[in-house]
């Protein structure tokens, strides 16, 4: 089932800044980032990106981005943020689920279409 997200940035009043999918079949991701928003405006994980002229994420991109904004599976405490939130085992795309895609490095976030 493919399952698609906006993804928004509250830094920039809401404004929706680019677009995330998820195959929960095969497990790939990918990403696009909008071409209409200045690259002066976009935050350090998406304008890295475009400086390279990317906009169409494939899924080792997408999947690198993911990776820096959830915990990593070597986590300290690792084990109970999965007890904790009733996961089966240490799933990237539902850790990324339970933040809707928020860290402290910008102020993205995940809105399910």
């Amino acid at each position: 089932m493919l399952r698609f997200f906006a993804l928004y940035d509250a830094n920039l009043d809401d404004c929706q800044v680019g677009t995330f999918s998820y195959d929960t079949d095969s497990k790939c991701y990918s990403m696009t980032i909008s071409q209409d928003i200045p690259i002066e405006k976009l935050p350090l994980s998406l304008d890295i990106w475009v400086h390279c002229g990317k906009y169409e994420l494939s899924h080792e991109e997408t999947l690198r981005w993911i990776r820096g904004r959830i915990c990593p599976p070597g986590r300290q405490n690792m084990a109970e943020i999965i007890r904790d939130n009733n996961l089966n085992g240490y799933d990237e795309f539902e850790l990324l689920m339970i933040t809707k895609a928020r860290c402290g490095k910008d102020e993205l976030y995940l809105v399910e279409k």
